[in-house]
C-alpha cells in the first residue's frame, strides 16, 4: 500500500481540526500539531488555510462527481439522472464538507477564494444544464429555456439544503425533497 501524499496528510488532519473547532476558530499551528508536519511543510503544499479548504472541497467535489457520473451513465431517461443527482445529494448532504462550506463561504472576504470555490461548485450546476438541455432535446422536458430551469432546481434543493441545516432532520429532507422533484418533473416533463 502507498504512503499518504503530504499533502493529504495535511488536509485530512486539517479536516478533523475544522469539525472539532469549527473552520473560523482553527488556526494554522492546530494543523500542525494535528498533522506533525511542520508549519514550513504546510505552507509549502499550501499557501493558507483557506487554500487548505479549498483543497478538501475540491476533492470532496471530485469524489462527487465520480460516484454521480458512475451511476447516471447507466440510465438514459432525463428524469432518471435528475433522480439519481437528487438522491445522491441527499446521501451527501450532511456530509463532514457540507456543513462547513457554509461557515467557509461565510467568513471569505477574498473574491478570488470565493471564485475559486464557485468553480468546484458549478461541476454540479453544469451537468444538470446538460441533462436539462439533453431531456429538451428528446422531447420529455417542455421547451423551457434550459438555463432557467438549471437555476430553478437549485434554488429549489438549495433552499432544501438550508431547511435541513436548520432543523437537521434528515427523515423529513428525504420525503421533502423527493416529492419536490416530482413536483419539478412534472411541471417540466412533456405529457
Amino acid at each position: 500500500m502507498k504512503n499518504k501524499p503530504k499533502k493529504d496528510i495535511i488536509a485530512d488532519a486539517a479536516l478533523s481540526c475544522f469539525l472539532a473547532s469549527g473552520y473560523g476558530a482553527t488556526s494554522v499551528d492546530e494543523i500542525v500539531k494535528a498533522s506533525g508536519v511542520s508549519k514550513g511543510g504546510i505552507y509549502w503544499h499550501f499557501k493558507s488555510k483557506e487554500d487548505i479548504f479549498l483543497y478538501l472541497f475540491e476533492r470532496w467535489v471530485n469524489q462527487w462527481r465520480h460516484n454521480y457520473l458512475a451511476s447516471v451513465n447507466k440510465t438514459h431517461s432525463t428524469a432518471d439522472k435528475l433522480t439519481l443527482f437528487t438522491e445522491q445529494r441527499i446521501r451527501n448532504i450532511d456530509t463532514s464538507i457540507s456543513a462547513l462550506m457554509l461557515e467557509f463561504l461565510l467568513q471569505s472576504k477574498d473574491q478570488e477564494t470565493i471564485d475559486k470555490m464557485n468553480m468546484d461548485i458549478d461541476q454540479p450546476t453544469n451537468f444538470i444544464f446538460k441533462i436539462i438541455e439533453e431531456g429538451i432535446a428528446k422531447g420529455e422536458f417542455k421547451s423551457l429555456n434550459p438555463k432557467v430551469l438549471t437555476l430553478c432546481f437549485f434554488a429549489i434543493f438549495d433552499g432544501l439544503s438550508l431547511q435541513f441545516l436548520l432543523h437537521r432532520n434528515k427523515e423529513l429532507l428525504e420525503e421533502t425533497t423527493r416529492e419536490t422533484l416530482n413536483i419539478f418533473l412534472t411541471g417540466v416533463s412533456v405529457p
